[in-house]
C-alpha cells in the first residue's frame, strides 16, 4: 500500500489538477457566471421626516431617482431572479453638503448566491426647498351651459379660502383653488359636492402630490334663473314749441331686453318701463334724444340675462312743425255731461256739423276726420251769455243760453289749433220743493 501512494507521485498530483480543471470547465460550461442589467429600478426615500422636521421638503432632480442595476450570479441563479426582487434605497439622514445622497442596492432573493449587486448611479439628486403655508381664495367655476331659456344667475359657495401647505417653489404659484360642476341641460337649482384643485394665474392646473389643502371638496350651489324678452317703452313730460308736435312712436334703443328671474316679481314684469319725468320735451322745436339708465328699473328676484348689458337706453322723440286742416264734426258727436238731476240741457241746432281745425302730425293725423271726433261738455263749466252767474246760492246750474267747451278725444299728436265753443240751453224742467233753492231765470 506505501509503495500505491508513493509510487510516481508527479503523474497522481497532475492527475488530480487536471480533474479538478476538468471539473471546473463541466462545471462552467453547464452554469456559468453571467451579469444582468435590470432598468428602471425606482429608488425608495426613506427617513423622510428628517427633512420635514427641519421645515423643509425635496424635489428629485434629473431623473436620478430611477437607476439601472447589474447583477452578476450563475446562470441558474439569474434564471430565477427578477428586477421585483432588487432594491434600491436612499437613507436622507445621509444627506450630503452638495445635495445628494447615496444609492444603496441590493437583492431580496438569493443574496448568498450573489457575486454582485451594482449601479453606475452612486448617487440621487435633490433640490431642499422650504415648506411653507399661504391662504388661497376658493373660487367656482362651471362646465356646460343650462337648459334652453334659463341662465346662470349666480354661485353660493361657503368656503372662501383655504390654506395651502408645499414647496414654496410650487405653492408661490397658486393664485387660486377652485370647484367645477357639469351644469349642461339644468333648469332648476343645483347643489353638487366637488373637490378642490389649485391652479396658477393663467388657470393652468397645478397637479403636485406635495402640495396638501385644508380642504379637499366643497359644496357648492348654482342658482339657475328662467329668462323672457320683454319691450323697453318710455313716457315724456312736457310740450313742444307752439305749432310742434310729436310725430310717429317714442323710440328707444334698444328696443327690448332679455330680463331673467323667478317668482311673481319675474312672472309678472311685461315691459321696462322709463318714467316720464326723465325724458323732458318741453318747448322743443326738434327731435329730442336722452340717454336713461334702466338700471335701477327691474323689482326685487328680476336681473338683467346678459351681466355685459349696457343700462343706458336711448329715447328718441321726434319733433316736427305741425300741419293744419279743417275737420267737420257731426253735432251728435257732443255730448254735455254731468247735467244736474231736474234740468235738461242741449246743444243748440246750428246745422247737421261744425267746424273744427285741427293740427298735427303724422300718420295719426293725416287719418283723422270729423267723423272720427268724439266731443263733451261739462255742464258744470257752463259760462251763461249774459254774464250773470246762477242766481240764487245752491244753484247747481245756470238756465238760458250758456256756452260750454267742447273737449275731444284726439289721438296722440293731434289738437284743436283754438278751443271750440258751442251754445247750450239749460232748462229746469223738476218740481221745487220748500227746501230747494228758487231756480233763476236768465233774461235773454
Amino acid at each position: 500500500m506505501k509503495t500505491l501512494f508513493t509510487k510516481n507521485p508527479g503523474l497522481k498530483i497532475i492527475s488530480v489538477v487536471a480533474a479538478f480543471v476538468l471539473w471546473l470547465v463541466v462545471v462552467n460550461v453547464d452554469d456559468p457566471v453571467i451579469s444582468k442589467t435590470y432598468t428602471g429600478i425606482a429608488v425608495e426615500i426613506t427617513n423622510e421626516d428628517v427633512l420635514a422636521q427641519q421645515g423643509k421638503c425635496y424635489d428629485i432632480l434629473d431623473d436620478s431617482a430611477t437607476i439601472n442595476v447589474v447583477v452578476t450570479a450563475h446562470r441558474s441563479v439569474l434564471d430565477g431572479m427578477s428586477r421585483d426582487y432588487i432594491k434600491a434605497t436612499a437613507d436622507l439622514k445621509q444627506l450630503t453638503s452638495i445635495d445628494t445622497v447615496p444609492i444603496e442596492v441590493r437583492s431580496t432573493r438569493f443574496a448568498d448566491r450573489i457575486d454582485s449587486v451594482t449601479t453606475r448611479d452612486s448617487s440621487i439628486k435633490l433640490r431642499i426647498e422650504n415648506l411653507v403655508r399661504k391662504e388661497v381664495t376658493v373660487a367656482t367655476g362651471y362646465e356646460g351651459e343650462p337648459a334652453e331659456g334659463y341662465i346662470l344667475s349666480g354661485v353660493e359657495n361657503p368656503l372662501s379660502s383655504v390654506i395651502v401647505d408645499g414647496p414654496e417653489s410650487v405653492v408661490s404659484r397658486i393664485a387660486k383653488v377652485m370647484a367645477t360642476a357639469d351644469i349642461t341641460g339644468v333648469n332648476n337649482d343645483l347643489t353638487v359636492t366637488e373637490p378642490l384643485h389649485a391652479y396658477d394665474s393663467d388657470n393652468e392646473l397645478i397637479d403636485d402630490p406635495r402640495i396638501t389643502l385644508s380642504r379637499t371638496v366643497t359644496e357648492i350651489k348654482y342658482i339657475i334663473y328662467a329668462t323672457k324678452t320683454i319691450p323697453i317703452s318710455s313716457g315724456y313730460s312736457g310740450t313742444p314749441a307752439s305749432g310742434y308736435g310729436i310725430e310717429g312712436p317714442v323710440i328707444t334703443e334698444p328696443s327690448s331686453v332679455v330680463i331673467a328671474g323667478r317668482g311673481e316679481n319675474f312672472d309678472d314684469m311685461e315691459v321696462v318701463y322709463i318714467s316720464p319725468d326723465k325724458v323732458l320735451i318741453e318747448g322743443a322745436s326738434s327731435t329730442v334724444q336722452t340717454t336713461v339708465s334702466v338700471a335701477d328699473a327691474l323689482p326685487t328676484g328680476v336681473i338683467f340675462a346678459d351681466a355685459d348689458f349696457d343700462p343706458n337706453v336711448t329715447v328718441t322723440i321726434n319733433i316736427a312743425e305741425n300741419q293744419r286742416k279743417v275737420i267737420e264734426v257731426p253735432l251728435s258727436n257732443v255730448t254735455v255731461e254731468n247735467v244736474p238731476e231736474g234740468y235738461t240741457a242741449n246743444i243748440a241746432d246750428i246745422g247737421g256739423s261744425f267746424p273744427v281745425e285741427i293740427q298735427g302730425i303724422g300718420d295719426a293725423y293725416d287719418r283723422y276726420s270729423g267723423d272720427l271726433a268724439i266731443g263733451r261738455i261739462d255742464a258744470a263749466a257752463l259760462v251763461p251769455r249774459s254774464g250773470v252767474l246762477p242766481g240764487q246760492e245752491g244753484a247747481p246750474v245756470a238756465t238760458g243760453e250758456c256756452d260750454g267747451i267742447v273737449e275731444f278725444d284726439f289721438p296722440s299728436g293731434v289738437s284743436t289749433v283754438n278751443p271750440v265753443t258751442l251754445m247750450v240751453v239749460v232748462d229746469y224742467v223738476g218740481t221745487r220743493t220748500e227746501e230747494e233753492p228758487p231756480v233763476v231765470i236768465l233774461d235773454e
